[in-house]
């Protein structure tokens, strides 16, 4: 005699998604581990339990912890580089460069991505190939900290026009954009050590000021000829 077999209500039913919504879910889940646990203490397995899937799961869809890894980083930082190239573009209400540089700061440090990056080149898996590293390139052709620069340098002419003077080296620009991008990695690293022990305070707020001061010193570097 034959039996159907009847499914129980109370176990539970694996979610079906397709391979594009099951990756952005497993990064979306790696981005929020790598908020708490860091980069060296982020797992597969930890991932895995968050989404209710299996480590093979994550594995078929990145191939290795590393490639994870990797391609967090990766969308972290376009991600950001659509944000900044939006906000330079149509700046909102309020001062344009501390917003831009707080949201620098939140992707770098709240975020985790300045951690992320740093700890991969010291074990030695830093961004290689300007070809396919959303770190080095930001679009098809050009690096994130290239592209960036080329868009406030055509402010800088702008404003150097309108006041009738020399327009500046587009290298300058670059200098400047590294030289920013440098502080604002160590910023969101150190932040809070380099801020008490200076003596500027211990607060959220005394490291929000200086962030603050630092934005206005840059805008007044980039827009000075």
């Amino acid at each position: 005699m034959s039996q159907t077999a009847h499914h129980d209500p109370t176990s539970p039913r694996r979610k079906r998604r397709t391979a594009n919504v099951a990756r952005r879910e497993i990064l979306e889940a790696a981005r929020r581990r790598l908020m708490t646990d860091g980069p060296d203490g982020l797992r597969l397995k930890a991932i895995a339990d968050d989404l209710g899937i299996t480590h093979s799961s994550i594995l078929h869809h990145f191939g290795s912890r590393e490639q994870l890894l990797v391609d967090l980083r990766d969308s972290g930082f376009e991600a950001l580089a659509a944000d900044l190239r939006e906000r330079i573009a149509q700046p909102t209400d309020g001062d344009p460069a501390i917003a831009f540089f707080e949201r620098v700061s939140e992707t770098l440090g709240q975020q985790g991505y300045g951690r992320l990056l740093v700890w991969q080149m010291m074990v030695g898996d830093p961004p290689k190939n300007a070809a396919d590293n959303t770190v080095l390139q930001a679009d098809e052709s050009q690096g994130l900290l290239d592209g960036l620069a080329r868009i406030l340098h055509e402010l800088r002419v702008e404003r150097a026009s309108s006041q009738a003077e020399p327009a500046p080296e587009l290298d300058q620009t670059r200098r400047i954009v590294v030289m920013a991008a440098c502080a604002l990695l160590g910023e969101a690293l150190t932040g809070d050590i380099m801020v008490r022990s200076a003596g500027l305070g211990q607060s959220a707020a005394d490291r929000t000021a200086f962030r603050g001061w630092f934005a206005k010193r840059a805008e007044a570097m980039i827009f000075s000829t």
